[in-house]
């Protein structure tokens, strides 16, 4: 599969390291200075994948993918998707984006207004109304985004997922499980809202079990299903 990848970041690269090893082709983009990009190639490249990874402009990456990772600060939308036109047209488009906002001190914040009736998803869906909007990738912080953090667990780690079509939902879920982790239909795109308002949730229990925002990085949802499964027992009526 050929996947773009606009702006490779830390949660696009680390997810393009992971589909390449996986044998799908990637383009890589920044929005921003093109070599910070150079990290993430060079470590493609010598795990032995160099025929797989190349970089390119927002508009270039948008184009060559078949399916496209949409990793975009949000304060920077629309400068973005300016930048790339109707390339993204008929695409699976899957969105890791947060309502985050930013002050003039760089302190960021969740939008709750936004968030009170809209999510990134949707709001990224009306903006490309011919395009199939998928949200993943969302609740995890970027250090914890690869396999290897959770090598010590039986259970892989979950990643949810939600959309409309029921296609690109596939698809997503197919590049969940190549990047090594284990997808969970979260149900219709409107239930984004609730993906991205977990994002406060993770917040919470950063400061309140773990200390402090920077150990968000050590965080992740599971969804464990019981083993051997309900524990049926004879009722009592009084």
């Amino acid at each position: 599969m050929k996947i773009g990848v606009i702006n490779a970041g830390n949660i696009g690269g680390r997810l393009a390291r992971a589909w390449a090893a996986a044998g799908h082709h990637v383009m890589l983009s920044k929005d921003g200075a093109m070599e910070k990009l150079e990290p993430v190639i060079a470590d493609i490249t010598e795990a032995g994948h160099e025929e797989r990874v190349r970089k390119g402009t927002l508009a270039e990456a948008a184009t060559y993918g078949d399916v496209v990772l949409f990793s975009v600060y949000w304060p920077r939308l629309d400068e973005v998707l300016d930048a790339i036109g109707d390339a993204l047209d008929g695409k699976t488009v899957i969105d890791t984006m947060n309502p985050l906002g930013v002050t003039e001190d760089f302190i960021h914040f969740h939008d709750t207004d936004f968030m009170l009736s809209n999510s990134t998803t949707e709001e990224l869906q009306r903006r490309l109304p011919k395009s199939h909007v998928v949200k993943a990738f969302s609740n995890l912080a970027a250090p914890v985004l690869e396999r290897e953090a959770w090598s010590n667990y039986a259970e892989k780690q979950t990643v949810f997922y939600v959309g409309d079509h029921a296609d690109s939902m596939d698809t997503t879920r197919e590049l969940i499980i190549d990047a090594g982790f284990r997808p969970i239909n979260a149900g219709n795109q409107s239930a984004a809202r609730q993906l991205e308002q977990l994002g406060i949730l993770l917040h919470h229990v950063a400061h309140g079990e773990f200390g402090g925002d920077e150990d968000l990085i050590r965080i992740g949802f599971r969804v464990v299903e019981s083993d051997p499964g309900p524990v049926a027992r004879e009722r009592v009526d009084r």
